[in-house]
């Protein structure tokens, strides 16, 4: 892991981290899906802790959403844990029956 992946892992770990949240959202959800192998386990279960404590949401058990741009946090974890095959990084237009989740990120009028 490179010098600056460390820096922002510790930050995870050791404070109550959270992503930048712009002033108006967008409308278009991210969504980060992996399968990460059995064999790396220790890191699939790092990366969930990670976008856990960043107030990303758990839709199932590899897939999580977000509101916000978090592209380039992804593409360093993506990186520093060599798991660039592993993750997936969509921007969606819509969730179905999304209510559940704007009322989550406080996007119920949005």
């Amino acid at each position: 892991m490179t010098k600056e992946g460390e820096k922002v892992l510790r930050k995870w770990e050791l404070a109550d981290y959270s992503l930048r949240k712009p002033k108006k959202w967008d409308g278009k959800w991210r969504m980060i899906i992996f399968d990460i192998p059995e064999k790396k386990r220790k890191v699939r279960k790092q990366i969930s802790t990670l976008f856990n404590q960043a107030g990303l949401h758990r839709l199932q058990d590899s897939v999580w959403v977000y509101p916000y741009d978090c592209e380039d946090i992804i593409g360093l974890l993506k990186t520093d844990f060599g798991i660039g095959k592993d993750l997936l990084y969509v921007i969606a237009n819509e969730i179905e029956n999304d209510k559940h989740l704007r009322s989550e990120f406080g996007l119920l009028n949005s």
